[in-house]
């Protein structure tokens, strides 16, 4: 009799920390938003809101590409040095500056061609990755330095400016009073989440990132998808940096800075398994406006930068806590 009185107190623990996992980032949200509400009046308006979400559109952007990754097991660590190159490369490109004085090509194949940096920087480490073994902690930590270091070449270390209307537009306009920044943002989630839901290579990625050797029994070619995944990320990453340019106005070398850490974290804060297979779109944008809300909230409220780093450490802290014990469950 005992014995079962026990058995059940354990069973409701585990469903507790279950219930944790899945909805506490949605709980911690609504608790965010109500308590910044009524510390400050100025929190819960139109205008705030929509400050928010340009606020957070560049770190989701890179948040929703580090999430196929993440989903499959894998890291990628080089996306705001990616962002920060691609940024540059474009820049440079499309006023013919720097490294590419006198050079200077269309701004449509300016972008194109910084696109494509993101996609051969995340198939380098990809292949890598994925036909020799190596863990893509090391070869994304690699793409990082040798990204950082190329941005720094092509832009000469300087900030790049008089950039043309049709780059700046993408991220630094606004559609029918919308911020084109928040639409891109919206627009990337979305399809992204259709690709994970709605495609063979979605449902891929979540058996690889539960059980490889599993997936490699069932007949699906974990190479391919792994390196896929990074490639995708580095692309997100190039996109970032695209649209950064219409945010600031310019190019500068060092507009990644500080932006490695945050999507990532927004991603294990929307509830994404540390260890892949587990998480989608929604959880990632979840993330992202814990982190945004957070910042936002603290600043209107008056509390230091210093303050606010303390509180998401304490916030990223309590959400690996509840990722592992309730995988653990």
């Amino acid at each position: 009799m005992l014995q079962s009185v026990a058995n059940i107190d354990s069973l409701k623990k585990r469903l507790t920390f279950r219930q944790l996992s899945q909805y506490g980032p949605v709980i911690g949200l609504i608790g965010l938003y109500v308590g910044f509400s009524f510390l400050n009046d100025r929190f819960f308006t139109l205008s705030n809101q929509v400050n928010i979400l340009q606020q957070i559109s560049i770190i989701g952007i890179l948040a929703i590409g580090v999430t196929f990754p993440i989903l499959c097991a894998e890291i990628d660590l080089s996306i705001a040095q990616v962002m920060e190159v691609t940024g540059v490369t474009i820049a440079t490109l499309a006023v013919g500056a720097r490294l590419f004085e006198g050079f200077a090509v269309p701004p449509f194949v300016a972008i194109i061609i910084g696109l494509s940096f993101g996609a051969v920087f995340g198939s380098l480490s990809g292949y890598v990755t994925a036909r020799f073994g190596v863990p893509s902690f090391m070869t994304t930590l690699a793409i990082l330095f040798l990204a950082d270091g190329l941005g720094l070449i092509i832009s000469g270390n300087r900030p790049i400016i008089g950039l043309p209307s049709t780059i700046t537009d993408v991220g630094g306009s606004n559609i029918y009073g919308v911020p084109s920044i928040i639409l891109v943002f919206f627009l990337l989630l979305v399809l992204s989440q259709l690709v994970l839901s709605y495609t063979k290579f979605g449902l891929y990625i979540y058996a690889i990132g539960g059980d490889r050797q599993a997936a490699e029994r069932m007949g699906i070619n974990a190479t391919r998808v792994r390196l896929a995944t990074i490639v995708i990320s580095g692309v997100f990453a190039a996109v970032a940096g695209l649209v950064s340019l219409g945010r600031l106005g310019s190019a500068v070398p060092t507009m990644g800075a500080g932006l490695l850490l945050p999507p990532i974290a927004a991603v294990i804060l929307g509830g994404a398994d540390l260890f892949g297979g587990s998480g989608n779109m929604l959880g990632t944008l979840i993330g992202v406006l814990i982190l945004g809300v957070l910042q936002n909230g603290l600043n209107l409220i008056g509390i230091s930068p210093a303050g606010q780093l303390v509180a998401q450490g304490i916030v990223l802290m309590i959400a690996v806590l509840a990722n592992v014990v309730g995988r653990g469950s």
